[in-house]
């Protein structure tokens, strides 16, 4: 049975319907159907074959990844079902209804009807982007972007106490150590702990005497997945860039932190696990990252809002659980 006149009204003040003259969206009401969805039911699973399009009228749809991570809880005026559809119908995602729901069903062939009919549909819908060239990868980036320039340093001759006072007045774990012949050693916070603290070393000595001399070095030229692979195999955490024996730069663990994507399912994961609300702040600290990510990758901005929306929503649903189990249950349904 085509969708009633409150429902057709419904799916009219939902994008991207609002957007189809009265007569199409007429048309389309007429081609779906309604399901009612006990709470618990599985819509679909992962590998399911999907025939529709599905937007929520009322209750709530758990979307979970593969790896059975938590991806989004949609309510009403949400679809889900789109990205399957245009993958050649397979899910690569899991629906299961959280709470009892009702939802409206438009089926595969006037899903693609439309996108074709209608532009803002195809906007919309339409989430396959074109890899950008500058995209940060650290199979393509090379070292030089990646790279902090101007790493902080001294000389040989310069003392461990004044080497440390370096490293802890610019808040960096390493010093490079350089003369007039270039590029001579690095010391870390490591040296510092195992070679002066438990050694009892006298810090008036010279840095030279705890230095790794001539440590292992890059040149601009390389990769961050060269860096990454000597950091694994060397198990080291700062990797100098010399061009010619002079010094240029130095990649860290953190710059390469820094540089490597994060997806909405990594934040929403350590959210949703997070044993309490600062380490909660850790996970939340990561949507500007995130967020620059998305926009630097030309995504929609329809894509880029409801991303971030999952991802507040999912610290929003964690924080009420933490709560809970401190404080009881609430006193009255939440709204």
């Amino acid at each position: 049975m085509p969708l009633s006149a409150e429902l057709t009204q419904f799916l009219a003040s939902v994008h991207p319907y609002d957007s189809l003259p009265e007569e199409e969206l007429a048309a389309l009401s007429a081609r779906c159907t309604t399901a009612e969805v006990p709470a618990g039911h599985r819509i679909f699973a992962l590998g399911d074959e999907i025939s529709s399009l599905y937007v929520v009228i009322a209750g709530e749809i758990e979307i979970r990844d593969e790896a059975d991570v938590q991806l989004s809880i949609l309510g009403p005026r949400n679809s889900f079902g789109e990205r399957a559809l245009q993958r050649g119908g397979t899910a690569q995602r899991s629906a299961t209804a959280t709470a009892e729901a009702t939802l409206i069903e438009l089926p595969a062939d006037a899903f693609f009807e439309l996108m074709d009919k209608s532009p803002a549909a195809a906007r919309f819908f339409h989430r396959r982007r074109p890899q950008r060239a500058d995209k940060k990868d650290l199979t393509t980036l090379p070292v030089e972007k990646l790279m902090s320039r101007n790493p902080v340093n001294c000389t040989p001759e310069t003392t461990i106490r004044e080497a440390a006072k370096r490293m802890h007045e610019a808040k960096i774990s390493s010093v490079c150590v350089t003369d007039a012949a270039g590029f001579q050693g690095i010391v870390t916070v490591r040296d510092m702990t195992g070679r002066v603290v438990a050694q009892g070393r006298d810090p008036s000595e010279p840095v030279s005497t705890i230095m790794t001399a001539a440590p292992m070095a890059l040149g601009p030229a390389a990769l961050g997945t060269d860096v990454l692979h000597m950091m694994v195999e060397r198990g080291i955490g700062h990797v100098p860039i010399v061009d010619d024996g002079r010094l240029v730069g130095i990649v860290t663990q953190t710059d390469l932190t820094r540089a490597q994507t994060v997806t909405s399912a990594d934040i929403v994961g350590r959210i949703s696990k997070a044993p309490d609300a600062a380490t909660m702040a850790r996970g939340v600290a990561e949507i500007p990252q995130f967020l620059a990510q998305l926009v630097g990758g030309g995504n929609r901005h329809e894509v880029v809002t409801r991303l971030i929306s999952d991802i507040a929503d999912a610290a929003t649903r964690r924080l009420l659980k933490l709560a809970e189990a401190e404080l009881g249950p609430p006193p009255v349904p939440y709204l």
